[in-house]
């Protein structure tokens, strides 16, 4: 049986990863301690529990010194889910410096899942950004123009503790978000006075609304601007505890089921979707999100239709040289198409063929044979998925748009629903250029085009996933009668 990756888990993982990373300011130095055990730790240490939808799925450790007319950050967080049934735990830190303002001048973000490691450097210089990202035992490096300072979402809500907490006050900064390598306004309106219950116990707090990149969370704070109490997407709580209870304390028996909690469920099931031409929907649920509508898929009044194209003829030789989809030929620090061993892969591959649907089948066929289908929960990269050997449909589909972006293919990933074992289910796959037209390409199926319950709900890697969680767990269709549509593939 195919199965499913989720494009899911990494949009949950940043909205996770921004919540978890600013939420918790202590009030005075605390002395550092490596989170192994609740009985190694002081009692003064600042501690989250982390829940979704009530059953715990991580904590949170954090602290803050001020060191050189400034402050040194220093932060820890762990998440244990269940994907596809399989134990996911992903660890991140966060090491920073900041100015007095709390502005950045350096930081490290690690990320450790089962993909391995991918370490985030930055280091403000003047107006510029200076990037060195490490992933799959190679690094590149980035350079982001600033136009203002920029800030960590966690040092940007240390900014309200400067006396800003006051009814109606609001405070926009630039914070830089390390899953997406760009940096985005974050807005936060304190809304006024308001009781919170914090382990049973009822206080006065400080109510703030956040909105950074489509997400919104509402937090309670005290008087001292430290986090009593977190609400995010999907039901996402993140709640003061003390050590011993963040760590030890709260765990169910069996880890929290992520894609069981975004699958999209339908009343009835659709007969061989590997084959289906056409599917037609009413979507409800998709609140701020755009959804595409294409030579593939339209939307009209709440009803989505989606038709499996044909294989277009291709109307070009490879590389790509037209200036219309040369930027979908270009690196990112997800797709590092001009990396040696990506290069030289996609080589191995097309084989010198230059009809860019031969290719496009050639990369196909290589991904879906080489890669292990295994569920990880990680922000993918090229290079890493390549030395790792394995992944979901997100790393299928970065692996292959690095490697037809490398062979001269214009390549772009994209996101959305899946249909499989009963339910739609988040997924990622990727569309090639053929000279004509967008056509779909979904490695992880072995299709060309993809099937039409292959629902896109966004374009664009890793890096834009984020945009997804708001409409995670909230998104209904109903498959309308006269919609599905079957034929040969």
């Amino acid at each position: 049986m195919l199965r499913v990756g989720r494009v899911a888990v990494v949009a949950v993982w940043c909205g996770l990863l921004l919540a978890l990373a600013r939420s918790q300011w202590p009030s005075a130095p605390s002395v550092s301690a490596p989170p192994v055990t609740a009985a190694t730790l002081p009692a003064d240490d600042a501690w989250m529990g982390v829940y979704m939808r009530g059953e715990k799925v991580g904590y949170s450790h954090s602290r803050m010194t001020p060191v050189d007319g400034g402050y040194h950050l220093e932060e820890s967080s762990l998440l244990r889910l269940s994907v596809l049934d399989r134990v996911q735990t992903v660890r991140a830190t966060v090491d920073a410096t900041t100015a007095a303002d709390f502005a950045l001048r350096d930081f490290t973000v690690s990320l450790d899942s089962d993909l391995g490691a991918f370490d985030v450097r930055g280091r403000v210089e003047h107006e510029t950004l200076l990037l060195r990202i490490a992933a799959g035992g190679d690094h590149s490096e980035q350079r982001i123009a600033l136009g203002e300072p920029i800030y960590l979402p966690t040092s940007a809500r240390a900014r309200l503790r400067a006396g800003a907490l006051a009814a109606g006050h609001t405070i926009t900064v630039r914070a830089f978000d390390p899953s997406a390598m760009e940096h985005q306004p974050l807005e936060m309106r304190v809304l006024g006075r308001e009781p919170v219950a914090v382990g049973g116990v009822t206080v006065e707090a400080w109510k703030v609304h956040e909105r950074f990149r489509e997400m919104e969370t509402t937090v309670w704070l005290d008087d001292q601007g430290r986090a009593l109490r977190e609400e995010g997407p999907m039901d996402m709580v993140v709640e003061r505890e003390d050590a011993a209870r963040a760590i030890g304390a709260g765990w169910g028996e069996n880890p929290f089921d992520l894609m069981g909690a975004i699958a999209v469920r339908v009343r009835e099931p659709l007969p061989d979707p590997r084959n289906l031409q056409r599917l037609s929907v009413r979507i409800a649920g998709t609140g701020d999100l755009s959804i595409p509508t294409d030579h593939r898929q339209s939307l009209r009044d709440g009803v989505l239709r989606v038709d499996r194209e044909p294989v277009t003829v291709a109307t070009y030789t490879l590389p790509y040289r037209d200036g219309e989809w040369l930027g979908e030929l270009t690196a990112t620090p997800f797709l590092q198409t001009e990396h040696p061993r990506i290069q030289s892969t996609a080589r191995d591959i097309v084989a010198g063929e230059r009809n860019p649907r031969q290719a496009a089948e050639r990369l196909r066929r290589w991904v879906y044979d080489t890669l292990e289908k295994r569920p990880l929960a990680s922000v993918p990269n090229a290079v890493q998925v390549l030395e790792m050997g394995a992944g979901d449909c997100n790393e299928h589909a970065v692996l292959f748009a690095a490697l037809a972006r490398a062979a001269g293919l214009p390549t772009r990933v994209v996101a959305g629903l899946v249909y499989a074992d009963g339910v739609f289910l988040y997924h990622a796959w990727d569309e090639v250029w053929l000279g004509e037209s967008w056509v779909s390409v979904d490695p992880a199926f072995d299709q060309m085009p993809a099937d039409a319950t292959h629902v896109k709900l966004l374009e664009g890697g890793p890096e834009r996933h984020a945009t997804l969680v708001p409409v995670l767990g909230k998104l209904s269709l109903d498959v309308l009668p006269d919609g599905p549509g079957q034929g040969d593939s």
